[in-house]
């Protein structure tokens, strides 16, 4: 089910919340190793966040030119976790 567009993007910042603090552990803390369904979200969440960032850079004048593989960045810590 979609998000109400009066709340749209409250929902989905909690939401996108959650995630970071999963990935904040994946990557210092107390990690859990995601399953592939979630491992492939992650994934994709990476790049659509990557993808408003570099769209709102362009629009302000900014560079933005991300050169790491996010991608691989998340299957390395999803492999380190238990």
């Amino acid at each position: 089910m979609a998000n109400m567009s009066y709340c749209r993007f409250q929902n989905t910042a909690q939401r996108l919340e959650d995630c970071q603090w999963v990935l904040e552990d994946m990557a210092g803390g107390d990690p859990e190793r995601l399953s592939d369904e979630e491992l492939e979200a992650a994934k994709r969440l990476v790049a659509s966040c990557l993808n408003i960032v570099q769209l709102l850079a362009e629009r302000g004048s900014l560079e933005f030119e991300p050169h790491m593989d996010l991608e691989t960045v998340v299957e390395e810590l999803n492999r380190a976790a238990t």
